[in-house]
């Protein structure tokens, strides 16, 4: 398999939640675990914010960083930078976002509300994924966004708008398209005005009438089929598990593998249990994947490798598992309810 450049490395410094952060990337698939609050999305959103920002103009980057954040500018239009700061440290202290992709350095710096520095490389597109579902709500979305002050970040623009456009070099599809588009039992098309519909062999039915794990889908194949996962790109996808059922979560992660086999490094921030053991169950020898576990502490968010489900530690989703399966017994227990039946 053909290796592409891809994210190497990343070092964090007073930057939201961090106080002093390093991860080494694998060029497959990469999964933030953690609980609520722990900076998983800001460090997917930071990343995405620096691949997406291509022109040589600053003020283009800062707008996009602002917007990914939804960071608004005072009346006085000064920009809020310092939000992204931890809270709590000097206003000396510097916080930095340093990256390294293939041979480039994507990287800024803030100092008291300021950038001091911002360098940034030209790669392929990249994709993110929010948590909140677009597709059922694509119509006019763009057009309001840019002249109506709506409350979404660049990731809900973006992701409507490379569902509508298509890409005018595109792959033959994957294996792992047709799944999950055997997954809808049907077609996905988009009138004039950039609503979908799904259409089946009973009916065409707009999205905002489909069930959400539906659109969750639906919304990765539009992706495929419009060309925009192709090697060399990065794929950020926010809890991939959300309103999806866990039925589907298999045929869900056999398509990021496939992805990631193609050339497409992932990035996935998850809550779920089915989602980290599937993707450790369908993962071939060839494949890589890293899971790491993020941490609250006083000293900002630790970061903690794992190459395997049974390293990552510490694991607050099996955590919880574990004792709800407990609390079960004893319940049972209490009632004097047979554990197991005959």
């Amino acid at each position: 398999m053909t290796e592409y450049p891809h994210h190497q490395s990343l070092r964090l410094q007073n930057f939201t939640a961090f106080g002093d952060a390093t991860f080494e990337f694998v060029p497959g698939v990469n999964v933030f675990v953690g609980e609520n609050g722990t900076g998983k999305t800001h460090v997917m959103k930071a990343m995405y914010a620096l691949e997406l920002s291509r022109a040589p103009s600053r003020d283009e980057f800062y707008k996009i960083l602002l917007n990914t954040f939804q960071l608004k500018e005072d009346n006085d239009g000064t920009r809020r930078f310092d939000l992204l700061r931890r809270q709590g440290i000097g206003e000396d202290e510097i916080t930095t976002f340093h990256l390294q992709h293939g041979k480039d350095i994507l990287s800024f710096q803030i100092l008291s509300g300021l950038f001091q520095d911002a360098m940034r490389l030209i790669p392929n597109r990249p994709v993110f994924i929010p948590a909140i579902d677009m597709m059922g709500h694509s119509k006019g979305f763009t057009e309001a966004y840019d002249e109506i002050l709506l409350d979404f970040d660049l990731t809900c623009r973006d992701i409507v708008n490379l569902l509508r456009l298509e890409r005018r070099e595109k792959q033959e599809p994957s294996e792992a398209f047709f799944a999950l588009k055997r997954l809808l039992k049907g077609d996905i098309e988009k009138d004039s005005e950039g609503r979908f519909y799904l259409v089946t062999p009973v009916g065409r039915l707009p999205m905002q009438l489909v069930g959400e794990g539906l659109r969750k889908v639906a919304t990765l194949v539009q992706l495929q089929k419009n060309g925009w996962l192709v090697p060399g790109t990065t794929l950020f996808w926010d809890e991939p598990e959300v309103n999806l059922n866990p039925k589907w979560m298999d045929e869900v992660v056999a398509a990021i593998l496939a992805l990631s086999r193609s050339g497409v490094q992932v990035f996935l921030a998850t809550h779920s249990y089915v989602i980290l053991k599937e993707l450790e169950v369908q993962a071939q020898k060839s494949d890589s994947y890293r899971f790491f576990a993020f941490t609250k502490s006083e000293q900002g968010t630790t970061i903690k490798p794992a190459d395997s489900y049974l390293e990552l530690s510490p694991n607050p989703i099996e955590d919880h598992y574990a004792d709800l399966y407990d609390r079960g017994i004893e319940k049972r227990l209490q009632r004097g309810e047979p554990i197991h039946k005959s």
